[in-house]
């Protein structure tokens, strides 16, 4: 993302960014949508899980909620049916005297918008304790999940080889996801939870009439800032939780900033408080130390979005985003050092038994380099291309 322009801002996007922030404060100016095109306001909208929110907000012109209707109900069946999962979860962890914390979809949606189905999620998003990973895997596996993911063999170590701290199950017959997390963030990227534990205080909520737990309030704001930085803030839905929770105001703004500041990861809260204040026009909880690189990660990010930047982040952008958000040496080390360890892209690509997993180490920057050698090849050849005869 560094160093890297992207095109100016699109109609679309503009009318996006002012429907979120309409629905955020109705107080606010409605959209324009004159002179945007339909199907690509929806594709936009889809791409940035925000189209429930922009259907809302759209009242007022019935032609662009016409438009958005259809994604939009989608999007809330099925958030219903993750609240239903939610609460199937509950049960059966529950059942097997294993906690858990919601940490997004549903039970997130209720909490900052006071409706499960007004953010679309994908799948459910939990946190559990280490030492409840293989036990959790074993219990779901008995109520009709699988896997899912790229490991090859069938062990209980390789269950915690994940690269991101997380291990994907899905139901044979509804088709939902479960991402069990047995850390909040992975051990590469540093986030407030590496000095605090997100358990010491997490509190009671509720989904469909079943009690779960969910994180308190400042480790909220901590970790809806943390996880939007590790993707570089990269869609407007995360952005609208930091500013939906940034509205809601129920945590305390001097403690969740002196966790930041024990843990060097201040820029991180700083960044995402600043772009939901200039995107969509949150408050801000108080002034923190003026950081010009804030300001400029600021720009970059919001600049990207009104141009519609490609979705997911490149790693050209996004590791490069990632390195100057840290505040410390060590950090950004860790952070590359991270990204040097195998991932799903080297299980698929290579299959070997347990007892050689050592050998997927130097394999991933083998195969890093020649997917960068194939990249730099066929930027020549489309250089030479386009000279002219």
């Amino acid at each position: 993302m560094t160093g890297r322009s992207h095109p100016g801002p699109l109609r679309e996007t503009i009318a996006i960014a002012a429907a979120v922030r309409h629905f955020l404060d109705p107080g606010r100016h409605p959209p324009d949508w004159s002179g945007t095109d339909p199907d690509k306001a929806l594709r936009i909208a889809i791409a940035h899980a925000v189209a429930p929110i922009v259907f809302r907000a759209s009242g007022d012109t019935p032609e662009v909620a016409g438009h958005f209707r259809a994604a939009a109900l989608e999007d809330s069946r099925f958030d219903l049916a993750l609240s239903a999962e939610l609460c199937t979860l509950a049960e059966i962890l529950g059942d097997g005297g294993i906690a858990f914390i919601t940490l997004k979809g549903p039970a997130l949606s209720r909490r900052l918008y006071g409706d499960p189905g007004i953010r679309a999620s994908a799948d459910l998003d939990v946190l559990v304790r280490p030492g409840d990973l293989l036990a959790a895997r074993d219990l779901l596996s008995r109520n009709g999940y699988d896997i899912v993911g790229a490991l090859h063999w069938d062990s209980d170590s390789a269950c915690m080889r994940s690269r991101e701290c997380e291990l994907l199950m899905e139901h044979r017959e509804r088709g939902i996801t479960i991402d069990l997390h047995w850390r909040i963030l992975p051990s590469y990227f540093a986030s407030p939870f590496d000095r605090f534990e997100p358990w010491d205080s997490a509190m009671e909520g509720e989904i469909a009439g079943r009690r779960i737990l969910e994180l308190s309030p400042e480790h909220l704001l901590l970790f809806l800032c943390a996880h939007a930085a590790k993707h570089a803030f990269e869609r407007l839905g995360w952005i609208c939780d930091i500013a939906a929770c940034l509205a809601k105001n129920d945590f305390d703004a001097e403690q969740a900033y002196a966790m930041a500041r024990e843990s060097r990861t201040v820029r991180q809260l700083a960044l995402g408080v600043q772009v939901a204040a200039e995107l969509l026009g949150a408050p801000t909880p108080g002034e923190y130390p003026r950081d010009r690189l804030v300001e400029r990660l600021a720009r970059e990010i919001i600049d990207r979005f009104l141009a519609d930047g490609d979705l997911p982040t490149p790693e050209r952008e996004l590791i490069p985003m990632c390195m100057r958000m840290f505040e410390t040496t060590r950090n950004r080390l860790r952070y590359l050092a991270g990204h040097m360890r195998p991932s799903d892209a080297e299980y698929q690509a290579l299959h070997l038994p347990p007892a050689l997993h050592f050998l997927y180490y130097p394999f991933r920057p083998l195969r890093l380099a020649s997917r960068l050698m194939g990249r730099a090849r066929r930027s020549v050849a489309a250089r030479r291309g386009a000279r002219p005869a």
